[in-house]
């Protein structure tokens, strides 16, 4: 019957969880300003914890400390400085305090000097993620500042509440180190926490360290009068076992007194039969090891061995250096002759001989051949001027002159009448969604109301449509963030659909974009519309993000 009634009861706490889902979407179809509160509260709306589950959240719960609640909400006002309110005494209320993340990023920004703050920008918003967001950012910067990560919660911790002790020792921690940098950030009463231990290195030379070789440290013993008197075999000093034989003997003169006492005042008791005796005892622990003898003499050769097996032969060594020369040998037989060697260079000219004696005159020659014609003589005088020739033909092309030098510069003529201007054709737009028109309707087009330009006013913002004006070639691009459902929208050109762009949304903010080129004729609409039910409309728009539709002309026909 007890299992069947926590059976039960779990149903029904199974069953409210699902009627809150219910409920939350519900009014995030009618209202979705109201998204981030339902969210936050279906977070923070955890169902009853049994058995271990809830000992252990107990147990969890008893660590926290009000008292220490209240010191470091002292230092965390100090600290912040400014116009910081302080929460009421209590777990629940010093975790709303601090869940959003606000005041821990202001307090870690506080111990940094101006301009060098790890959290640039703190934002304040509602959003669930980006609370949570800006508690990592803080957990991250007190790491970075010198806290060891095993004092550092995690975000659930103080998001649901899970270890706000955690969240204790996480201040404690860092108002501990902040102290004991002391760097002229910290603010407060230095009694609230702790001064760290600072290290004390000592430098020694490396002749001390030399020294130090030779020596038995203390915490390694003495060997100074060591001896093994009065050492039992398991090291047990003899002034123990004095001890302990003194205790027995007191033991058993009490007992004597005690026996001579009950005899004096009662001597007709008779004495019984001895007892059964006893167990014996447990055996006692062996003694130790004896002293080990002194070295004995040597042992006279045992007998030869039998010859083992012949072994296989080694590798062929290096090659040695060569020996010293040998004896001249005997000549050796005469060989046959050899082939005819061939003719050598040709020996130099030697030096010319003398002059011979003159000889007979000999009998006249053959007339020679007629010399060669012999070197021109010089010109002689010019004679009388000969009657003038005929015309001859024209010589050769000669080559090229030099460039002569630049003219001087002629007088600038008369201004030409002005030409027509071109006249250039234009035609672009840009729009956004607002917070008003954001998660539009589906199957009608999308009334990007947020005017960026639409200088030449082709873009409609009451029905959403661009229509053109000027026939050519356009592009076409958008830019969509999505949140809180799915997201399917399609391009349309005087209703047809162009091109489609899907996205899922995962429970965090995600990105979808799509562009063309069209050709328009004038006359033709563009607009951008959902497809699909409510269930795809997840355009969003709020300050930090937002949802675009853009156009402009390529070039016209």
């Amino acid at each position: 019957m007890l299992h069947f009634s926590i059976f039960r009861q779990r149903a029904q706490d199974r069953r409210h969880r699902a009627q809150q889902l219910q409920t939350a979407s519900t009014s995030v179809r009618g209202n979705s300003l109201s998204r981030c509160d339902k969210s936050y509260e279906i977070m923070a709306n955890r169902g009853p914890t049994y058995g271990l589950s809830r000992e252990v959240q107990e147990k969890i719960e008893q660590k926290y400390d009000p008292d220490l609640e209240g010191r470091l909400v002292d230092w965390i006002v100090v600290q912040c400085g400014g116009n910081l309110e302080r929460p009421q005494p209590g777990k629940q209320n010093f975790q709303n305090w601090l869940m959003d993340g606000t005041i821990l990023c202001r307090l870690i920004n506080s111990l940094y000097p101006r301009g060098k703050e790890p959290i640039k920008k703190i934002q304040e918003t509602q959003m669930a993620f980006k609370q949570m967001e800006k508690i990592s950012q803080f957990l991250q910067a007190t790491e970075a500042y010198g806290v060891i990560t095993t004092d550092i919660f995690q975000t659930v911790d103080l998001w649901e509440g899970k270890d706000m002790a955690a969240v204790q020792r996480t201040l404690m921690a860092l108002g501990s180190v902040a102290l004991t940098k002391d760097d002229g950030h910290y603010r407060g009463n230095r009694d609230w926490f702790h001064r760290k231990s600072q290290s004390n290195r000592r430098e020694f030379s490396e002749e001390q360290l030399r020294q130090g070789q030779n020596l038995i440290g203390l915490q390694m013993g003495s060997n100074r009068g060591a001896s093994q008197a009065g050492m039992t075999g398991y090291g047990m000093h003899r002034q123990i076992m004095q001890f302990f034989i003194l205790l027995l003997v007191a033991f058993v003169n009490i007992a004597e007194q005690e026996s001579s006492g009950r005899r004096e005042k009662s001597d007709d008791c008779v004495c019984g039969h001895p007892g059964i005796p006893g167990n014996p005892g447990h055996n006692g622990m062996p003694g130790r090891d004896g002293r080990d003898g002194a070295k004995g003499d040597k042992g006279d050769p045992g007998a030869t061995g039998i010859d083992g097996v012949k072994g296989r032969r080694g590798e062929n060594g290096e090659r040695g250096s060569p020996g010293k020369m040998g004896p001249q040998g005997f000549p050796g037989p005469l060989g046959l002759k050899g082939v005819k060697g061939e003719m050598g260079i040709p020996g130099p000219q030697g030096i010319k001989g003398d002059v011979g004696p003159l000889g007979p005159e000999g009998p006249q020659g053959i007339i020679g051949y007629k010399g060669e014609k012999g070197i021109q003589g010089p010109i002689g005088p010019p004679g009388r001027p000969g009657p003038k020739g005929d015309l001859g033909p024209p010589g050769h092309k000669g080559s090229i002159g030099y460039r002569g030098d630049k003219g001087s510069k002629g007088e600038i003529g008369e201004k030409g009448p002005q030409g027509d201007m071109p006249e250039i054709p234009k035609s672009a737009f840009s729009a956004g969604l607002t917070a008003q028109s954001k998660l539009p309707a589906s199957n009608i087009p999308i009334r990007f109301d947020k005017i960026i330009y639409n200088r030449q006013n082709h873009y409609d913002p009451q029905s959403g449509r661009f229509t053109c004006a000027i026939t050519g070639a356009y592009y076409f691009t958008y830019h969509i963030t999505v949140f809180s459902r799915n997201v399917r929208v399609a391009l349309m050109k005087n209703g047809q659909s162009i091109i489609h762009t899907m996205d899922n949304y995962q429970n965090n903010e995600d990105q979808a974009s799509g562009g063309t080129v069209l050709y328009l004729q004038a006359g033709d609409k563009v607009w951008l519309q959902v497809v699909g039910e409510q269930f795809f409309n997840g355009l969003y728009a709020d300050d930090d993000d937002d949802t675009t539709f853009s156009g402009f002309l390529l070039f016209a026909e």
